[in-house]
């Protein structure tokens, strides 16, 4: 991965897939609520102490990354359905 002033990648959290700089938070939850929302604001309010700028840092990695969030996307719903004893696909 490129260096990245709001996102990097950390051996053994989050699988090793991007993460918010200086936190915990996956890019691809920022990137799943906002393609749910629409409303930059809404992930303004549900992480006020990340900030309007590694929030905006974590979409546009997704614009100039958009395999690796998705791959993370992919790997987090295959997870979740094997969790729930789905078949993946679902």
């Amino acid at each position: 991965m490129a260096d990245h002033p709001f996102v990097n990648e950390v051996p053994g959290i989050n699988g090793g897939y991007p993460l918010i700089r200086g936190s915990r938070i996956p890019v691809r939850v920022v990137v799943e609520i906002f393609r749910n929302t629409h409303d930059f604001q809404k992930l303004l309010d549900m992480y006020p102490h990340i900030g309007r700028e590694r929030l905006r840092g974590a979409l546009e990695y997704y614009r100039e990354h958009p395999e690796r969030v998705d791959e993370d996307i992919e790997r987090n719903a295959r997870a979740l359905a094997e969790h729930e004893g789905r078949l993946w696909p679902a």
